[in-house]
């Protein structure tokens, strides 16, 4: 018999402090979650979730919409409706061609003059019957936390950041060391999803605009996605340091959420938990 697995989220748009303002704008981020048994979609200002997955089948993404660009909202929040309207995938490698797929979908149904140029990100992660496929766009990002014999929470960051910053990290330019003079300057997108793109403009871009990555999942890994609200707001040791292997994932959420508070709310977030129970 399959393990249940269990679903955390929450969300929570930027503080109206941190844009100079005294309310709350639109939230430009979105979440989904879809299990066999329900399909959520989420843009709130603020919102938790906890369910369960039954079956061996669930399918998280968050996306996070693009702010110097038009309709940043629309743009979050439609590409996942397409996404998410999909039939229940059967296997988790089909995870890559439905994105693709919703990509061209996405062009030809929100695509208007008004929405051109609007861009989000995506990650976006399937499991199915233990195998579970992983895929990214942008600076969104997941990791994979695995339980080790020894206490300690091994963190993998199973997605890959589309920006200026990690291609010179890539090319040898800088070192990660110099990520506190420099990254700032280059964490422009180097690639996300667009409206208006054309499929021609895909075919002939870098084949890397999407990241894909294949795992077998463990008893007791936690998977963990989060648009960059998270990981710009709390450094990776920070991240760390948070996640405690005895607690269990909502107290550890709870945790990360706190945090994010305490600096600030710099900026939207959304972040969801998938755990394989042990």
């Amino acid at each position: 018999m399959t393990p249940p697995m269990h679903i955390h989220a929450f969300q929570q748009a930027i503080a109206p402090a941190a844009l100079g303002r005294t309310r709350a704008g639109a939230p430009q981020d979105a979440l989904a979650i879809q299990t066999v048994a329900e399909r959520h979609l989420w843009q709130k200002p603020q919102g938790h979730f906890a369910g369960v997955a039954e079956g061996g089948f669930a399918w998280v993404s968050v996306a996070d919409g693009v702010a110097s660009s038009p309709c940043a909202a629309l743009a979050s929040r439609s590409l996942l409706q397409v996404l998410h309207a999909s039939a229940l995938p059967q296997a988790a490698n089909a995870l890559p061609g439905l994105v693709r797929r919703a990509r061209h979908d996405w062009q030809s149904r929100h695509l208007r003059p008004r929405t051109q140029g609007a861009a989000c990100t995506l990650a976006s992660l399937l499991h199915v019957q233990g195998q579970v496929c992983a895929v990214n766009c942008g600076d969104s990002r997941i990791w994979r936390l695995r339980p080790q014999a020894d206490g300690s929470v091994q963190w993998l960051q199973i997605s890959r950041d589309h920006t200026l910053w990690q291609q010179m990290l890539d090319a040898g330019e800088v070192q990660p060391e110099d990520a506190a003079d420099y990254a700032s300057i280059y964490q422009g997108l180097a690639h996300c999803l667009v409206l208006g793109d054309s499929d021609e403009e895909e075919a002939s871009a870098d084949a890397d605009w999407l990241h894909i990555w294949h795992g077998q999942a463990a008893l007791g890994d936690c998977y963990l996605l989060a648009t960059d609200g998270l990981h710009d707001s709390l450094p990776a040791a920070r991240l760390q340091a948070l996640w405690q292997a005895q607690q269990p994932p909502q107290a550890n959420l709870d945790a990360l959420h706190a945090a994010y508070r305490q600096a600030g709310a710099p900026d939207d977030i959304s972040v969801i938990v998938l755990e394989i129970q042990k």
